[in-house]
Order: C-alpha cells, then sequence, then structure tokens
C-alpha cells in the first residue's frame, strides 16, 4: 500500500510540474517544483488525506456524547449537592470544619466530574471504534445514515424493533460504573467521619465505616456477571441496530437473573452492617442515628423493589414485540 502511495503522489506531482511547464513554457526547474509542492500541501495535510479523519468521538456519536455527558455531570452535581446538605448539618455549629468540609467536598466534586469525563470518553470512543471505525455499517436510532438518505424518511415512524441509542449507552454506562465501584472501589458506599466531627459519603482518608454488609458483597460476583453480559449484549445491538429473536431471548434471561438476585437479596440477611451504634459515634446524636437508620434500611429495600417491578416490566414489553414480530404478514419487512 505505501509503494502505491508513492506512486500515486509522484504521478500527481510530476502531472502538475508537466502542466504548469506547458502554461509557462519553461522547462522544469527547482522554483517550478517548489510552487508546486507548495500548491500540493504539507507532508501534514497530504497524509491525513490518505489516512483519514482520526479521532476518539466521531460526527455521528458526537451529540449523544454531549447529551449523555451533561446528564451525568448534572446529576452527579444533584448528588453532591443533597450529599453536602447532609454531611454539613452536623457541622454548622463549628464554622471553621464546615468550611473544611465545604472545601473537601468542592475538590472532590472536581475529582469525580474529571473521573466521570475520562470513563464516558473512553466508553464512546469504544463505542465509535465497534460501531464506525471497523468498517461496519449500522442503522441505530437517533443517528443519520451516511448513505441512502431521504427526506422522506423524517416523517416516519421508528419500528419498535430498532435500538434505541441513547437508552443503550446509558445502561452501558451504568453497567460499567456499577462493575468499577462494586469491585474495585466499595468504600465508595460507605461512610467517613474525622476526629473534628465532620463527616460525608464515600471514603478518602478518614476513619471509614462500610454500609452495606458481607452478605451483599455475596452477590458482587454474580451481579458483575449479569452487568458485564448486559453491556456485551447493548454493544452488540448497537453494532446490529436492531433487535432480533435471540437478543430478546438473551435480555429476557437477563432481567430474570437480576429479579432473582434482587429477590434473594430481599429475603437473606440485611444488607447493611452499620448499626445504631456506629451512626451514633459518626453523627454525634442518638436520636438522629435511631432515625437514619430505619431510613437507609428501607431505602436499600425500596431500590430491590423497583428493581424487581422495572424488570418484571422489561420482560413483559420484550415478550410482547417478541411475539408480535413473530405474527407479522411474511409481506411485511420487519425493521
Amino acid at each position: 500500500i505505501r509503494t502505491d502511495i508513492e506512486a500515486e503522489i509522484r504521478s500527481i506531482l510530476q502531472d502538475m510540474l508537466d502542466e504548469r511547464s506547458q502554461k509557462t513554457g519553461k522547462p522544469v526547474g527547482e522554483e517550478a517544483t517548489l510552487e508546486v509542492l507548495k500548491a500540493y500541501g504539507s507532508p501534514e495535510k497530504v497524509v491525513g488525506t490518505y489516512l483519514g479523519d482520526r479521532y476518539l468521538i466521531g460526527p455521528r456519536l458526537y451529540s449523544t456524547f454531549m447529551l449523555v455527558l451533561r446528564i451525568m455531570l448534572m446529576v452527579i452535581g444533584i448528588l453532591a449537592a443533597i450529599g453536602l446538605g447532609i454531611v454539613i448539618y452536623p457541622t454548622i455549629s463549628n464554622p471553621q470544619i464546615a468550611l473544611e468540609t465545604i472545601v473537601r467536598a468542592v475538590a472532590n466534586l472536581g475529582l469525580t466530574f474529571i473521573t466521570t469525563l475520562g470513563n464516558v470518553v473512553f466508553i464512546f470512543a469504544i463505542l465509535e471504534w465497534a460501531l464506525f471505525r471497523a468498517g461496519t455499517k449500522v442503522d441505530i436510532k437517533g443517528l443519520p445514515k451516511e448513505k441512502d438518505w431521504y427526506p422522506r424518511s423524517l416523517t416516519k415512524l421508528s419500528p419498535p424493533d430498532q435500538v434505541k441509542m441513547g437508552e443503550t449507552i446509558l445502561e452501558i454506562l451504568a453497567s460499567f460504573a456499577a462493575i468499577v465501584i462494586f469491585n474495585f472501589f466499595p468504600e465508595i458506599i460507605g461512610i467517613g467521619y474525622g476526629t473534628g466531627g465532620a463527616w460525608y459519603i464515600g471514603a478518602v482518608n478518614w476513619t471509614y465505616v462500610p454500609l452495606l454488609s458481607e452478605a451483599f458483597y455475596y452477590y458482587v460476583p454474580y451481579l458483575t456477571m449479569v452487568w458485564a453480559l448486559t453491556i456485551i449484549l447493548d454493544i452488540v445491538l448497537l453494532r446490529m441496530g436492531h433487535w432480533i429473536y435471540a437478543t430478546r431471548i438473551t435480555s429476557i434471561g437477563l432481567k430474570v437473573i437480576g429479579i432473582m438476585i434482587a429477590a434473594l437479596m430481599l429475603a437473606g440477611p440485611s444488607l447493611l452492617v452499620i448499626t445504631v451504634e456506629t451512626l451514633t459515634t459518626i453523627l454525634g446524636n442518638l436520636e438522629w442515628a435511631q432515625s437514619m437508620l430505619p431510613i437507609l434500611s428501607q431505602l436499600v429495600h425500596l431500590v430491590l423493589w423497583l428493581t424487581i417491578i422495572l424488570g418484571i416490566l422489561d420482560i413483559v414489553r420484550l415478550t410482547y414485540r417478541m411475539i408480535a414480530g413473530r405474527q407479522l404478514p411474511l409481506n411485511i419487512p420487519n425493521k
């Protein structure tokens, strides 16, 4: 390939020199050669025409990338604001500790934003390569087609079998974040506190008190398997651009496994390891500790019940579309 490119460039330059020589009536010399080289372009520009555009996130994914990034940063900002209000309340009587808590929270928020940006860019770079840079032609809801685009297609409704890109990418990001947090940074799901009385969600370098018990982490390997398979399935769906019978069966299977794990968590031992005594030590107030612990326990149960209910609804939706798709007349294409 390199030899062919060199031969092509030589041929183009020679043709340009011959054309210039015919126009000026002068033989090819050093000045004419330099003028042709300048008109042809710098080496970097010429190389770029053969390599093509080089980027991490291309134009077809950029708008979705910015939308997902805005949503994630907004959610992180809201959670950080809520967390700051929780952690600063016990220190309100001590302005110095309150100020230190705010400074730490802002610094941690900045690091969280940077980490989130890096993770989102990393995932979208993988998607860019998997969907477009690898040479696969895809037709995904929300993305413009590169070829055979017709304005009349704007009035058509997207068929149920088309992959919803935004939802799929958000699911990939959520699954990836869950794998990273629960397998490598479990201390994030905890409470830290210092000798001055200030406390916060997540451990950095102060005393760390975990929230989740060993009973919860018993299920982490199984949850990780579900999250990893979900990421693989979502990438396959993004490459295909549409649902088929096999992908719906796989998705239903993953939903069933997720529901079973959530049900076992509800029926099993407590998923919280923190006690009233520990909360009293952190908060410095027995009444606050006694009122907060039931709230945390109910919150865990609420999350599990929502997981079960939403999973069942997804199974019903997937099953309905799978059955409806198989009952379509043969002369109607199911795209």
